[in-house]
């Protein structure tokens, strides 16, 4: 009830305009991670209502560096949740939009464990630093480090095999 009460404060046309702005990008970086797009449109919605909690951000801060950092976490937290209940992974047919875009990166990228795809995500998609990346994640930098190598030599021989 307090978030209800707090969202009725902020001016509900900037945060419409907000949520617009950020929405499409962050569903499609999420979905990378959690491996669909419906689930992703719900992490999404959970980082908006911590935004929510969280109004207003200090000093200016990049809201849509946040909402990516906050997004990953929980998308990171969703993935493990999943796993610890049993839920059953989602299936290639669920993802037709990832699949109609690149079958075979998609598949690639499958094959990574969730950290792994959200660093790819925060340096090669969004284009942070390693150092950035690292404490989004609550890692140092050497540890995201080698999670990237490990990652590119693995999309690599899987995209090879796939070739031939």
């Amino acid at each position: 009830m307090a978030v209800v009460s707090d969202a009725a404060v902020l001016d509900r046309t900037a945060l419409e305009a907000l949520f617009l702005r950020h929405r499409l990008r962050l569903v499609r970086r999420l979905a990378l991670v959690v491996g669909d797009a419906e689930e992703a449109q719900d992490v999404v919605q959970r980082a908006y209502l911590r935004l929510i909690e969280h109004w207003p951000l200090p000093d200016e801060e990049d809201l849509g560096r946040w909402l990516a950092v906050v997004g990953l976490r929980l998308a990171i937290d969703e993935v493990r949740r999943r796993r610890r209940w049993g839920f059953l992974p989602v299936r290639e047919s669920d993802a037709t939009w990832a699949m109609s875009v690149d079958p075979d990166l998609w598949r690639a990228l499958a094959t990574l464990d969730r950290r792994t795809r959200a660093a790819l995500v925060l340096t090669v998609v969004d284009g942070y630093s390693q150092e950035e990346a690292a404490a989004a994640l609550g890692v140092p930098r050497g540890t995201l480090a080698s999670w990237l190598s490990r990652a590119k030599d693995r999309l690599r021989t899987v995209l090879e095999e796939q070739d031939q």
